[in-house]
């Protein structure tokens, strides 16, 4: 499938925005982790940020990192390489990546709410942390499967 030289810019462009948030993303979860913090302010009016991560952090971190530096890999390729269904098929391999970290995080759960100073959030957080990872692990899932249908499709239209 061809695409016109319009298109194609807009798909280098979106290549690259993919490549500069993972990148943000992957320099972020390796270098600024002790933001994920729970911050209260001091009547003094200094903040003070209490981290909320656990050393399973450093457990699950080798997973999303070996993720984005796949999906960096692909997005480069994408603008090198510019055809269908090798896309098609590395989507598919990012997306199976996204699944892997997510539910990687939910088993390792790398978290303590322990220090949010409100008993009724305490209890809320961890839940509400857990719903949205499985949620997006069943997100990753189904678009995977949208794709993967996508791709089978390619194949058999143009067998016949």
């Amino acid at each position: 499938m061809e695409s016109s030289p319009q298109s194609r810019a807009g798909e280098i462009v979106s290549h690259i925005s993919m490549i500069l948030v993972t990148v943000a993303q992957l320099i972020f979860f390796a270098y600024f982790y002790e933001y994920i913090a729970w911050y209260t302010i001091e009547p003094d009016g200094n903040i003070t940020r209490l981290s909320i991560l656990t050393d399973g952090y450093f457990t699950w971190l080798p997973i999303p990192i070996t993720a984005s530096i796949l999906a960096i890999t692909a997005h480069i390729i994408f603008i090198i390489y510019d055809n269908y269904r090798f896309r098609m098929i590395a989507e598919i391999i990012i997306y199976i990546s996204g699944i892997a970290v997510t539910v990687s995080l939910v088993s390792i759960f790398p978290f303590d709410f322990s220090v949010i100073p409100n008993a009724t959030a305490v209890a809320v957080v961890p839940i509400v942390v857990t719903v949205f990872f499985i949620l997006l692990a069943v997100f990753y899932g189904i678009v995977t499967l949208v794709q993967s249908i996508k791709l089978i499709r390619s194949y058999t239209v143009n067998q016949r």
